[in-house]
């Protein structure tokens, strides 16, 4: 088609966007089949029964002119569809597969957004205000769909996708490193009570980023309360009760009652790819949302306050339970310069 005024160019871009939002229809659902968060399922699938409602108004302008749709291919998102197909097939876990799949549709929704765009103009610049006020429509609904795109995004996705890149990357070289309790701590046992005040058990110990020495989960002994003796719970919703000196976890303790048994020495036998699947299984009995937003956050490799309190503790995590082989020796602590001594 030659493009010889505005008029041509208009019916042109109309060519592109029709395929585009064919192409589009086609995307979605496949991306919506594979996400995992309901609201991200949820959000897909109605933005691909808005894509169809796309498709009727552009027929109608293409009514509006007497004209045939051009046979035309939309290569702008041809080509990010086929990212999205490649980037959704790569191995990841759950949740980065979900963060992926936000930016691929984010991807199309601002291709689409500028096509559009540009297309309505055009149209008020041709005095065609009907034409022009479905398609604003149009960008109205592609906006709303890439803001509740970021919002689940926002809300949890990519924080989950971050955590889980932390605990089960299978390409990280970070390994999690079981420390019993009278490994590194000479205090008593912490007890361990839901925020009903029912018993769980008591702090047997930590699961560890060997490399920086981060608390991941805290070690739970039942002592027979339950059916399995020692379980795990993640770091992030366990807080110090400072007038009980114990810890809460906001936990029913039938939930509590049906977790996976940990068992130490199994536990540091295991691959990377027997850790992902033991930590699914956990992380399953846990609500994405954050269950504790009252725990304080503390900072890659250090102490979490409550640990500091109630054990006595000092020094960094990385002091206390990284790898030894990470941490210098004494005996290759830098010389300081003439001859003073280290403070």
């Amino acid at each position: 088609m030659s493009i010889a005024s505005l008029k041509d160019l208009y019916i042109d871009e109309l060519g592109d966007l029709y395929d585009a939002e064919a192409q589009t229809i086609r995307a979605l659902a496949r991306l919506s089949e594979a996400a995992r968060a309901p609201e991200l399922k949820e959000a897909l699938s109605r933005h691909c029964d808005e894509s169809r409602l796309h498709l009727e108004r552009l027929q109608l302008i293409f009514t509006h002119w007497g004209t045939k749709i051009p046979l035309r291919r939309c290569a702008g998102v041809a080509g990010i569809v086929q990212e999205a197909d490649e980037r959704v097939t790569e191995p990841a876990t759950a949740d980065t597969r979900d963060a992926a799949i936000i930016g691929a549709a984010q991807r199309i929704e601002h291709y689409e957004i500028a096509a559009y765009g540009c297309a309505r103009s055009y149209a008020r610049r041709l005095n065609r205000p009907d034409e022009a006020r479905l398609l604003q429509e149009t960008v109205d609904e592609e906006r709303r769909a890439d803001h509740r795109l970021t919002e689940i995004a926002e809300a949890h996705v990519n924080d989950d996708a971050r955590l889980e890149t932390d605990f089960a990357n299978a390409e990280s070289r970070r390994r999690l490193r079981y420390v019993a309790l009278d490994e590194r701590l000479s205090r008593d046992s912490l007890e361990v009570r839901n925020d009903d005040d029912e018993r769980l058990g008591t702090l047997d110990g930590l699961v560890v980023d060997a490399t920086s020495g981060a608390p991941r989960y805290v070690v739970v002994d039942a002592d027979g309360l339950f059916s399995w003796r020692r379980s795990l719970l993640p770091m992030t919703i366990v807080r110090f009760d400072r007038s009980a000196r114990l810890l809460r976890v906001p936990l029913d303790k039938d939930i509590a009652s049906r977790y996976p048994a940990f068992d130490g020495d199994e536990f540091d036998r295991m691959d990377a790819d027997a850790v992902r699947q033991y930590e699914a299984r956990l992380l399953g009995f846990f609500p994405k949302e954050d269950a504790a937003l009252r725990v304080p956050k503390h900072g890659e490799g250090e102490l979490p306050e409550w640990m500091v309190q109630s054990a006595g503790l000092t020094g960094t995590a990385v002091d206390l339970f990284a790898d030894p082989s990470l941490r210098r020796r004494e005996d290759e602590a830098p010389t300081p310069p003439h001859g003073e001594k280290l403070r």
